[in-house]
């Protein structure tokens, strides 16, 4: 039963990062503008992110100082990105940043997924 939850959590992590990301490098390239019925999944997306962050962390066993202070880093970023996407008014360059920052996120991810299974 646990490995469901940690299972769906996971996927409900990447499904939320995916929806923020991808609407927002959608409004950036194709719409250039937020529709404000996208504002709800924004807010959906961050909660998902947040709720399966901390079951994520806390879930852990274990892990590095060289491992916490790269998640400090991806955090930081996150959150940066939740503000620019709550407080959005209509700046192109705001998308361009979240967008910057989000591949920066997914390369920081990947990293933390490689030193977590050397543990």
């Amino acid at each position: 039963m646990e490995a469901v939850l940690a299972i769906s959590l996971r996927w409900l992590h990447l499904m939320s990062a995916i929806v923020l990301l991808g609407g927002v490098f959608y409004v950036r390239v194709a719409a250039g503008e937020m529709a404000a019925t996208f504002k709800p999944w924004v807010y959906g997306a961050i909660g998902g992110i947040l709720i399966s962050g901390v079951y994520n962390f806390l879930s852990k066993s274990s892990t590095s100082t060289n491992y916490q202070v790269w998640l400090g880093i991806k955090v930081l970023l996150a959150l940066h990105i939740f503000a620019s996407a709550i407080l959005y008014r209509g700046k192109k360059r705001s998308l361009a940043i979240i967008i910057i920052f989000g591949a920066a996120i997914v390369a920081i991810s990947g990293y933390l997924r490689w030193i977590s299974l050397a543990i």
